[in-house]
């Protein structure tokens, strides 16, 4: 009998112990489990930059960076270390965007606190240090691997996500220039016209966290892109936002082996906007 009464107290004392236990899963499932990040990702309605779509292509690829509040009330800004996600690869897929490998998967914290979301767009692996990522533009944009290589893009979530899925709109950090080439007195352009843009600041760094850029000095020259869908001999470029000074060669014309040379007034170009310049071809500028 006392046995029986002993095995009765040890069963009901190991009762209480599950269900105490089983308590506290409860209590951990809300916020210990791991939950993965997902995005919604699309850009800004405008058509400065991409030539070929206005949306995200299969093959494209961006670069994320995630950060957890210290003060909930506060923005997380990105930092050479200590972010949750530190430049994560993410590609866009048919079936919408992945991390590029396990290590690029972003979770939640597991103690419900905020995040906070930085992203670039194209993806780079020297993009370790989210206060200067280089942003730099290629020199030769007439084919869509320069061009789209030259359109750098960001984007910011910054309303402190600890669950669901993450919109991410993109906008466009470069200026975009065009210029309409007409013909003059005797001189007409024709399909061998290349046009370019010369002493022009080639690369920004830009700084994720705070969207603010610092101009470098080193300047070169750029082959523009003969426009698609526009009527007669109309190029574009990107470049980085700067100052085109007064007086100085900013465009140049080849056509049948001359060299026709374009100064302008000041010219302020800035990020996400487009300027637009009418060209005249002079045998005076040769």
């Amino acid at each position: 009998m006392k046995t029986r009464i002993c095995q009765y107290f040890a069963w009901v004392y190991l009762g209480l112990c599950m269900a105490c236990n089983s308590g506290i899963s409860e209590h951990e499932d809300e916020w210990g489990q791991v939950r993965e990040v997902t995005f919604r990702i699309s850009q800004t309605g405008n058509r400065l930059a991409r030539a070929t779509t206005t949306n995200f292509e299969v093959g494209d690829s961006i670069g994320i960076y995630a950060v957890k509040r210290d003060v909930p009330s506060e923005l997380g800004i990105p930092t050479v270390s200590g972010n949750q996600a530190h430049n994560a690869k993410w590609i866009k897929t048919t079936g919408g965007w992945s991390p590029a490998s396990l290590r690029d998967k972003i979770v939640f914290p597991q103690d419900g606190g905020k995040l906070d979301f930085y992203a670039y767009y194209p993806y780079s692996p020297d993009a370790v240090n989210p206060e200067k990522i280089s942003m730099g533009v290629k020199t030769d944009q007439r084919e869509d691997e320069g061009w789209k290589s030259s359109d750098w893009m960001t984007a910011v979530n910054t309303e402190g996500i600890n669950e669901g899925e993450v919109d991410l709109t993109f906008k466009h950090m470069m200026a975009s220039v065009e210029v309409n080439v007409i013909g003059g007195e005797m001189i007409m352009p024709n399909e061998g016209l290349q046009v370019q843009v010369v002493g022009v600041c080639m690369k920004n760094l830009f700084h994720l966290g705070t969207g603010r850029f610092t101009v470098e000095t080193r300047t070169g020259t750029i082959d523009m892109r003969r426009l698609e869908g526009e009527e007669g001999f109309r190029y574009g470029v990107l470049l980085p936002a700067q100052v085109l000074e007064a007086g100085m060669p900013v465009m140049r014309c080849l056509l049948d082996g001359k060299i026709y040379i374009y100064r302008g007034e000041e010219v302020v170009l800035e990020s996400g906007n487009r300027t637009r310049f009418e060209f005249s071809l002079k045998s005076g500028d040769e």
